[in-house]
């Protein structure tokens, strides 16, 4: 199984995150993440931000969870602060 390199680690780790991806899809994200550490710490920023809007998405004070155009604009944001 080779690397799928960077570019496809990112531009899949939500999906990943998300369980979306078949085992085929997966292995070789995961495999990459075992041995890259950039992605890795994008994989993090992921998982923070996925928790944060889920904790916002549950507070009684917000009716409605942040559409996906808001998170991909977040997350393209933090990609080039990065």
């Amino acid at each position: 199984m080779s690397d799928c390199g960077c570019e496809k680690a990112k531009a899949n780790l939500y999906e990943l995150l998300r369980g979306e991806l078949c085992a085929e899809e997966s292995a070789p994200i995961r495999e990459h993440l075992d041995h890259c550490d950039d992605c890795r710490t994008e994989e993090r920023v992921c998982i923070q931000l996925t928790e944060v809007v889920r904790r916002a998405c549950e507070d009684e004070r917000i009716s409605n969870c942040p559409p996906a155009e808001l998170r991909d604009a977040i997350l393209r944001g933090l990609r080039v602060a990065g």
